[in-house]
């Protein structure tokens, strides 16, 4: 079953006295690119966060978002630097002698220096505490990921089928007509080499040859065995469950490749008609591709 590139998933969890949101939002990208945006204390658990990322999905641009809530149990506690009330209360008698002013230091002149003089203090969780409660929600929101990109995914398979077969459809046609394209170009060629020739001495023999020659580089059987040969590939590949989307796009590279010689080659109104049809198809399957991962 192919998976999308594209998804989004949202997980919950208790990291200390903390609760925890995480969301997870992927898009297309040529290789898994994960972009983290989490609150400084979790800056640690980084590499844990990217390896526990690329257990579930293997390419994308994969954002993920952490927020932490207030720490409404966290023991929080609000203390006095008296060494530091202390200093600060003799630069200010030092302060006020050497300025010769006037006027007593009081509490309230201190309090101007609350943020050097009052201290917080807040309990430190270890990183095994945060990643411990952090690793569910992770878990949980790339699941919903994953799910998502699933059902993409399913969607997009069936459209590609859907456009594929068309494709193999138009093959066939043109496998059909080209025998009798063949024949009226090598009975155009035989007609044109006779009016050049008018009253000129020919060699039948040699005429026909060279004609086989020409109209053999006009033969396109090659083109539509191989391109054949990649529709089972392709479809072979669909109903795989693992990661094909860079190999799907390759195999679409030689498919175009196989159709425009087929194209070049024919040199016939129909089937050039047929073979813009086809790239129409490819191009359109060509985009959803680059959305498998």
């Amino acid at each position: 079953m192919l998976k999308s590139m594209t998804g989004y998933g949202r997980g919950e969890a208790v990291v200390g006295t903390q609760n925890a949101t995480v969301e997870v939002r992927s898009v297309n990208h040529r290789y898994l690119d994960v972009q983290l945006r989490i609150p400084r204390c979790l800056i640690p658990l980084e590499s844990k966060i990217k390896k526990l990322i690329s257990s579930f999905v293997s390419r994308g641009k994969v954002e993920i978002a952490v927020q932490l809530g207030a720490d409404e149990k966290a023991e929080n506690s609000l203390s006095v630097n008296t060494d530091m009330a202390e200093h600060v209360y003799g630069l200010l008698n030092r302060l006020k002698g050497a300025a010769s002013a006037s006027g007593d230091i009081d509490l309230q002149m201190l309090l101007e220096f609350k943020d050097v003089i009052f201290e917080a203090k807040k309990e430190e969780l270890d990183d095994t505490v945060y990643w411990d409660g952090l690793k569910p929600a992770l878990e949980q929101a790339m699941s919903a990921l994953v799910q998502m990109q699933a059902v993409e995914g399913k969607e997009t398979e069936k459209d590609m089928q859907s456009r594929m077969s068309f494709v193999e459809s138009v093959i066939n046609e043109i496998e059909a007509l080209a025998p009798e394209v063949l024949e009226v170009k090598k009975t155009g060629l035989k007609e044109r080499v006779k009016d050049l020739c008018e009253g000129v001495a020919v060699d039948e023999a040699r005429m026909l040859q060279e004609i086989a020659i020409i109209s053999d580089k006009s033969d396109i059987t090659e083109e539509i065995v191989r391109a054949k040969s990649h529709f089972k590939q392709f479809n072979k590949w669909l109903e795989t469950n693992e990661p094909v989307g860079k190999k799907l796009d390759f195999l679409i590279q030689e498919i175009n490749r196989e159709v425009n010689t087929i194209g070049s080659k024919a040199s016939d109104s129909e089937i050039a008609l047929k073979v813009v049809n086809i790239k129409n198809e490819q191009e359109k399957i060509r985009e959803q591709v680059q959305n498998i991962m």
